[in-house]
């Protein structure tokens, strides 16, 4: 997991390696989870020396992509595009309040 520490990927390195690729090529563990929310899309856990996204059961290839890529990308501090809708990526503070990352907050806000 050192590489997630001291290297930073390009946007076009995460939006265009084959997924499977950039998941070995960092080290990310991704699991499924048997969850019927249909508003959740995953959620990543970061500690220390390992990243593990978790993601619903079922959910179509196309989704895996979106998600996996934009959590990947926020993990990594890389600039990617907005996500398309309904798709939004939050992070939480140290006090567990969600802050909208991506699409981008609009007027400034962080």
């Amino acid at each position: 997991m050192a590489q997630v520490a001291t290297c930073k990927p390009t946007a076009d390195h995460v939006l265009n390696t084959p997924l499977e690729d950039l998941l070995a090529e960092f080290d990310i563990e991704l699991t499924f989870w048997a969850v019927d929310e249909p508003d959740f899309t995953g959620v990543a856990v970061v500690k220390r020396d390992q990243v593990r996204f978790i993601l619903p059961e079922g959910r179509c290839d196309a989704e895996r992509e979106i998600v996996v890529r934009a959590m990947l990308g926020q993990t990594l501090h890389v600039d990617l595009p907005d996500l398309p809708e309904p798709f939004q990526l939050s992070e939480f503070d140290t006090d567990g309040n969600p802050h909208l990352v991506n699409p981008k907050p609009r007027g400034g806000q962080a």
